[in-house]
């Protein structure tokens, strides 16, 4: 029953959401650009520690300190659950976009907001198209907008980690921007066991970063099981 109602209340939830798109398609066209989008993070993070709160969880932050005072970062982080979107978007403390599968482009106003936090969409089926998805994302860090990576290209729905997918890790070097690893715990026990709304602990750890000049930053095989290694090994801890 529990599980029922807060579904229902979500999807009323997301409904009032897409009220709130009409609005702000209005105002983006009166606002300057650095108002609007002032905005529409207060609506993000709105929306997503409601989406994660109401389920009755509670998040715990570690590592706060480890993020640089620049914004030319990525985020690389293992991928347990949905609800680790929610999580990022709503707790670690700044504005982040993703990298988001094509397939979500084509659900209407969802895909509105998505391109507005910013997230890049991407056709994994087709290399040149993939490509071409990276090289926007790029652009977006350049211009001081986080992203995040989940390397594993998946949710693993479970405290284990999947092999990180070497071709993820083209996008900072790309950018040139700062790695900051971070660690996921607990979001796939909410919904994603038996389908059922459950109350978890989530835990989110930020590590320290990895500067483009580090030894380890070229050298993608280094570098994904220095990462794999070292947000495995916190979970274990956490």
């Amino acid at each position: 029953m529990i599980s029922l109602l807060w579904k229902i209340f979500f999807i009323l939830f997301m409904f009032g959401c897409m009220l709130a798109y009409f609005v702000f398609v209005v105002l983006k066209l009166f606002l300057p650009a650095p108002t609007y989008h002032r905005w529409v993070q207060k609506v993000v993070l709105f929306w997503a520690r409601t989406t994660l709160l109401t389920t009755g969880s509670t998040v715990t932050v570690e590592g706060s300190e480890n993020l640089p005072e620049h914004r030319n970062i990525c985020f690389i982080s293992n991928h347990q659950g949905m609800f680790d979107i929610p999580l990022v978007l709503g707790f670690t403390g700044i504005s982040t976009g993703f990298i988001a599968k094509q397939e979500l482009f084509k659900i209407p106003v969802l895909s509105h907001w998505m391109r507005e936090i910013p997230c890049v969409f991407i056709d994994r089926g087709s290399a040149r198209k993939a490509m071409e998805s990276f090289q926007r994302s790029a652009e977006v860090i350049k211009a001081g907008h986080p992203m995040v990576i989940f390397p594993e290209g998946t949710r693993s729905r479970s405290d284990n980690m999947g092999e990180f997918h070497l071709g993820s890790l083209k996008l900072p070097i790309m950018a040139n921007a700062t790695i900051i690893p971070m660690a996921i715990k607990g979001s796939y026990r909410i919904m994603e066991m038996d389908k059922k709304l459950h109350k978890a602990k989530l835990k989110m750890r930020i590590m320290p970063a990895i500067e483009p000049g580090s030894p380890l930053y070229n050298d993608k095989h280094a570098l994904a099981e220095y990462l794999h290694q070292l947000i495995k090994s916190n979970l274990q801890e956490m």
